[in-house]
């Protein structure tokens, strides 16, 4: 069994499932972003687009390859180095994942649904909010604590399911300004609160402690890797 290094920048995760830090990316850099993202999705000429059913939830995967110039602000390498540092792994390969959320009938909010990302490890995800993000907006929402003591939860939430119908305990909304960077263990039970008004513009960091990770990312997309 691999142990956690529990170490570094992220090591507040130990005993809180998620911590926002505002005023990380420029609003301006935001905005470029944003601007960046519906090009991609209104042009929709290329094999990394994914919507889902509703066509609320629009993801670009690989966005990366769609920013160069504005990489540097998301700092990737920084918090690759943190999250393998908590996780005590090193990380393979990884992509970012740009999507935006507008109000649709029946629409199930970022990531669809409560989720688990594994019961069985710990995992750590950075999401960078590119546009201002409120209660009815889809702000991002978890069961505090959830990432850990699963064995004392398996009657509420079996250790082996993904995905959660009734969750019965107060979820905290994570509502913050465009540039703001949340960072959360994802073995927790999360999800995208249902957008009701507006849209909503985030990017997140995806990482693999092997090669093919990303692809397989793709692949479970439905998606084919460039």
């Amino acid at each position: 069994m691999r142990l956690r290094g529990q170490k570094g920048p992220f090591k507040f995760l130990r005993h809180e499932t998620a911590q926002i830090f505002p005023g990380v990316i420029p609003r301006a850099v935001c905005e470029e972003a944003r601007n960046t993202i519906d090009q991609v999705l209104d042009r929709g000429d290329n094999n990394r687009i994914w919507r889902d059913a509703t066509g609320s939830d629009s993801r670009i995967l690989g966005f990366e390859k769609d920013i160069p110039a504005l990489l540097p602000y998301f700092y990737v390498e920084s918090c690759i180095s943190a999250i393998d540092s908590y996780l005590g792994k090193s990380t393979q390969s990884w992509l970012l994942m740009a999507n935006r959320l507008i109000p649709r009938s029946g629409n199930k909010g970022s990531g669809g649904g409560l989720h688990r990302d594994s019961p069985f490890s710990h995992q750590v995800k950075c999401i960078w909010y590119l546009s201002d993000v409120h209660a009815a907006n889809g702000p991002f929402e978890y069961v505090p604590g959830s990432h850990r003591n699963l064995y004392s939860q398996r009657n509420k939430y079996p250790i082996g399911t993904y995905r959660f119908e009734n969750v019965s305990e107060e979820r905290k909304a994570i509502t913050a300004e465009a540039g703001s960077l949340l960072v959360c263990d994802t073995r927790a039970i999360h999800g995208g609160r249902p957008i009701a008004e507006g849209s909503r513009y985030a990017v997140t960091l995806y990482t693999f402690d092997d090669a093919t990770g990303a692809d397989r990312l793709f692949r479970s997309s439905g998606l084919k890797p460039d």
